[in-house]
């Protein structure tokens, strides 16, 4: 027999699915309508009609910046020819790495800019934006950019260059690095949920480390891609600061991405892993030395990483789908693509198949796709770990619970006194108190186990309630219990048993009232043994106070 049609949840796929179509037609369709935006702007870069002079001192064309133009040395400019600007006064910034930087109008320095290193011994540092006015210029003006090199690979390097007033240069830098600062923010955050979701997960599974290394492996590209934007410069000028996010959370990244690699991986002692930890030790290694000593800058040197994060896309692809869980996934679908995409980006991103301006906004798209199926598969993964803790736990509770009364059973008092190790468990003084009903035989004999099963738990809830919160009870026979207390007078104990006394007199078992013997032991344990001889005493005072009990009834 067929089942039933639902039809609303019919009606609400067709009707989404009629919404998302009708987006992609209008977006295919209408992306040439008229612009009706309220906020205006031009972009304003000045990329063309640069030119340098060569070794021979020929003028010599600049297509566009960015470029990078030979030199002999640490010294380079490239000059501009300036048209009459209508406004009459313009604002000029660029972008530059390394570099102690002048800027020269028909000769005349009108701003000028040298790199401080702190500590001095830290040869590469901070990229900055170079922000000035302009004063009045004429047709036919020169406009010099003069640049010294802190270290070899910055020398000749010359970014974009923005003119304008300064609101729109603003803007324009805002919205050419929005993506980047975006995606760092979004990444950031994730982090921050991934690091609270990390702390719930740990009190029931503590040796499950992957969503911790994960929140690491996302913290770090988040600041990459901060810095990557260049905006954190709007938002702090302290360069220590900048430079740590910048250099620092690039090296951070491969030891992070080892990490988490190797928390997802079944073979903690797998020959691969041993491999990938050194390789990414010693690629490390080098780009902190290449850097720190300004032989190399960054952006020279990360094809190394790309290559340990190829290494870990495949890896990771590899090993996860062996595993059972992730076959029958609903997100299967949505990692494969996202770690194909991930390992083709950054294969091309290694042998510089793609120009830059193209990778940077393939390497965001891929980043984020890459990094939030991978959130959602671990966090899939950390649910089922919590399910299995979870069941674990349940039969722990099984295992150790008696279940006809809700104290600790015989095994849990057996793997309390043969595990006890004196140098793991809080030292002080104990109090055994071992307690048995009277007359239960008779009682099951005359009424039968049913009545008598439910006198017992009617006695037991007598004893958790006097002594639930001063010790551990556990249900050692039929009707025999015992109560282990840790750092408790005897004064105290004597009014709790008082108590217990005036509970048992005020039971609610009025068709089968019961009493109970006690006795007790205080004894400070080292081992084991202590517990027997403990338990031996106190069950000798409770049988003597039993004797004495039932004289008194006859």
């Amino acid at each position: 027999m067929k089942g039933k049609i639902n039809f609303k949840s019919l009606a609400l796929k067709i009707l989404l699915t009629a919404l998302i179509l009708t987006g992609i037609y209008v977006l295919l369709i209408g992306h040439n309508t008229t612009d009706a935006r309220i906020i205006q702007y031009q972009e304003k870069f000045f990329n063309k009609g640069w030119f340098y002079y060569d070794k021979e001192g020929n003028e010599t064309a600049i297509d566009s910046l960015p470029v990078h133009i030979q030199t002999d040395g640490m010294k380079s400019a490239i000059y501009h020819r300036l048209a009459e600007f209508e406004d009459g006064r313009t604002s000029v910034c660029f972008y530059s790495q390394h570099q102690n930087v002048k800027l020269k109008l028909n000769n005349q320095t009108i701003y000028e800019y040298k790199t401080e290193a702190v500590p001095k011994s830290i040869m590469s540092y901070r990229p900055v934006y170079n922000f000035t006015d302009l004063p009045p210029i004429s047709a036919g003006s020169i406009l010099c950019i003069e640049t010294e090199a802190v270290i070899p690979s910055s020398a000749g390097d010359y970014e974009e260059v923005f003119f304008g007033d300064t609101a729109q240069i603003l803007f324009t830098i805002l919205l050419k690095h929005i993506n980047s600062f975006l995606l760092g923010v979004m990444f950031i955050v994730i982090s921050v949920l991934l690091f609270g979701t990390h702390h719930l997960f740990s009190h029931t599974n503590k040796k499950d480390y992957t969503l911790l290394h994960l929140a690491l492996l996302t913290f770090t590209i988040g600041v990459w891609q901060l810095d990557d934007s260049t905006l954190l410069l709007f938002f702090t000028g302290y360069l220590p600061l900048l430079w740590c996010c910048k250099y620092l959370s690039q090296l951070f990244i491969p030891i992070f991405t080892y990490f988490f690699v190797k928390s997802i991986s079944p073979k903690t002692n797998s020959k691969f892993l041993n491999v990938f930890f050194w390789i990414t030790i010693a690629a490390v290694a080098v780009e902190y030395i290449l850097q720190i000593t300004g032989i190399k800058a960054i952006t020279n040197t990360l094809f190394i990483s790309h290559f340990i994060y190829l290494t870990a896309c495949i890896y990771t692809l590899r090993i996860l789908f062996k595993e059972d869980w992730i076959k029958v996934s609903k997100l299967k679908y949505l990692f494969i693509g996202s770690m194909i995409l991930s390992t083709v980006i950054f294969a091309f991103t290694a042998i510089s198949m793609f120009n830059n301006k193209f990778f940077s906004s393939m390497m965001s798209f891929g980043l984020a796709f890459t990094f939030i199926s991978m959130i959602l598969i671990t966090y899939q993964k950390e649910l089922k770990l919590f399910e299995e803790m979870n069941l674990v736990n349940m039969y722990k509770h099984l295992a150790f619970v008696d279940i006809a009364t809700g104290v600790n059973n015989k095994t849990a008092w057996y793997t309390l006194v043969e595990n006890f190790n004196e140098t793991t468990r809080p030292q002080g003084e104990y109090c055994m108190i071992v307690f048995d009903m009277n007359n239960l035989k008779k009682l099951n004999d005359n009424f039968g186990h049913l009545i008598g099963d439910k006198v017992i738990k009617a006695f037991c809830d007598c004893l958790v309630k006097i002594f639930g919160s001063s010790g551990a009870i556990y249900r050692i026979g039929g009707d025999e219990f015992v109560c282990i207390c840790q750092n408790i007078s005897r004064e105290t104990v004597q009014k709790l048993l008082k108590k217990f006394d005036e509970s048992v007199l005020a039971q609610e078992e009025s068709e089968h009232k019961f009493s109970a013997a006690y006795g007790y032991e205080f004894f400070t344990p080292h081992s084991p043994a202590d517990f027997n001889k403990a338990l031996e005493a106190a069950d000798e005072k409770m049988y003597n106070t039993k004797v004495a009990m039932k004289a008194a009834r006859e």
